[in-house]
């Protein structure tokens, strides 16, 4: 993740142009989160208790947002509320950061005030139950009721209001009921545990920001993967808004059928995101695919592939992975970037076998 100052096509990849006057790399913040992650050959970015993590950019992910909203269909913020609050709570339970005894109060403060530094979220306020964040207002309630309700270890009832674009206000009041800890979301089939994975350091060079950081110039975050898999498990027996076309482009095998919906709705959300950008990418071959998959997949953490063939006509793709918890981000990324390419409505055959995921990429159109 090195800073670039170009803005041309390069590979098939729209490279930004960085204005150098403007960089704020901070060396002492992107050192202080690199050495929580490593990363897999495969485009995994994991902490040192094996969760997976992806980093977002902040407008990109209220556009995500928005566009998984309207696929649902119904009101699901508060879904997404809870996704946050639980997936937070699960891992500050789990991780040991916070600690006990004598003077935990002081020190429990700073170490959620860093995390939330260090995680791109912004500053989080825990004695006036304050948040300034660019993150969307939803997530960041999410994330803080957590760290307020494991700092103070009480439960509450939650409302937040927000002031203005990055200050958000908690209103809570004492929930006396018994409500255990967050327990570890139930595993979607796709979220399966990649054994000996090949990993490395990653390197991110971060740009402090009076909220939050930036990659080239972009603001960012990253986000345990295990929010959007609640979230997609949220999803269950919901029926969608997705037209027949669009439910009926994306053919899934190998799966349960209960889960085929969930599925659906977070690759063509995914999907959604990368067409409906302004993103102008254009793979022509086995080599711009890889230097694209890599831009716009692998570097981020959301995943990378195994194998990619190209069609004889040079339009189709078939595609393996190894199956695991960003399958959805990966394949829908794959899917927006064909049909960005070639400018085809795309026709998926998705097929679940074991630990490995094959899928092909083909014109809606032609298939039938």
């Amino acid at each position: 993740m090195n800073l670039s100052n170009r803005d041309t096509l390069f590979d098939g990849v729209n490279m930004p142009l960085v204005n150098s006057e403007d960089v704020l790399f901070d060396p002492i913040l992107s050192k202080s989160v690199s050495d929580q992650f490593n990363i897999s050959k495969n485009g995994q970015i994991i902490d040192q208790t094996g969760n997976f993590w992806m980093i977002w950019g902040i407008v990109e992910l209220e556009r995500w947002w928005n566009i998984f909203e309207s696929t649902v269909g119904i009101p699901f913020g508060r879904k997404l509320f809870n996704s946050c609050c639980d997936e937070e709570e699960y891992q500050l339970s789990h991780s040991g950061l916070l600690g006990k005894g004598l003077f935990k109060n002081k020190k429990n403060r700073t170490k959620l005030i860093n995390r939330w530094q260090n995680f791109g979220w912004g500053d989080l306020d825990i004695n006036n139950t304050k948040i300034d964040t660019s993150l969307p207002s939803t997530i960041a309630a999410g994330l803080a009721v957590a760290a307020v309700e494991s700092y103070q270890d009480k439960r509450f009832k939650s409302e937040w209001r927000q002031k203005n674009s990055t200050e958000i206000f908690l209103d809570l009041k004492i929930d006396e009921r018994e409500i255990p800890l967050a327990k570890k979301h139930i595993k979607l089939p796709w979220s399966i545990n990649l054994n000996e994975l090949i990993t490395d350091n990653i390197t991110l060079e971060l740009e402090k920001r009076p909220i939050g950081w930036s990659i080239e110039g972009e603001l960012s975050v990253i986000l345990p993967v295990s929010l959007f898999s609640r979230l997609f498990y949220s999803t269950i027996g919901i029926n969608s808004s997705l037209t027949n076309d669009e439910s009926n482009s994306w053919i899934i095998e190998g799966l349960e059928e209960r889960f085929c919906q969930p599925l659906t709705i977070a690759l063509h959300s995914i999907y959604k995101l990368f067409i409906d950008s302004d993103k102008h990418v254009f793979a022509d071959g086995k080599e711009s695919w890889n230097s694209l998959l890599n831009y716009y997949c692998s570097q981020w953490g959301w995943g990378g592939i195994d194998d990619l063939q190209l069609d004889t006509n040079g339009e189709g793709i078939s595609v393996k992975v190894r199956t695991s918890e960003t399958l959805p981000f990966l394949i829908g990324r794959i899917v927006g970037i064909w049909q960005r390419s070639y400018g085809k409505k795309p026709k998926i055959n998705i097929r679940f076998s074991q630990d490995y995921t094959t899928f092909n990429v083909e014109s809606f159109l032609e298939y039938n």
